[in-house]
């Protein structure tokens, strides 16, 4: 096993959905402030509280005003491969995340 990540996130904001990916380092990780970047090169910048798992996403939206969610505890699924899945749902905001170790 490598010390990277491969984070892939679906973020729905306002009915506008992008794909964001990356792999992120252990110590990014561990340090909690990574981006990651979507197919249409926009980057979404993530904190991340590593001892309470809360989430704290900043990226731009489709007319490219700055929008930021918070994520507060997100409950995970580890699948049998080993990753990590966060779904979760804030009313028009979707997030599916999913973490893998490389």
């Amino acid at each position: 096993m490598s010390d990277l990540f491969y984070i892939e996130s679906e973020c729905c904001i306002d009915g506008q959905c992008d794909t964001y990916e990356g792999k992120v380092s252990f110590n990014d990780v561990m340090l909690g402030k990574f981006s990651l970047n979507s197919d249409s090169e926009k980057k979404a910048i993530v904190n991340l509280d590593i001892v309470t798992f809360d989430i704290h996403i900043a990226m731009d939206d489709q007319d490219g005003r700055k929008i930021t969610r918070d994520l507060k505890g997100p409950e995970f699924v580890i699948k049998d491969d080993g990753s990590w899945y966060i779904n979760k749902n804030l009313g028009n905001d979707t997030f599916e995340i999913i973490v893998k170790q490389l």
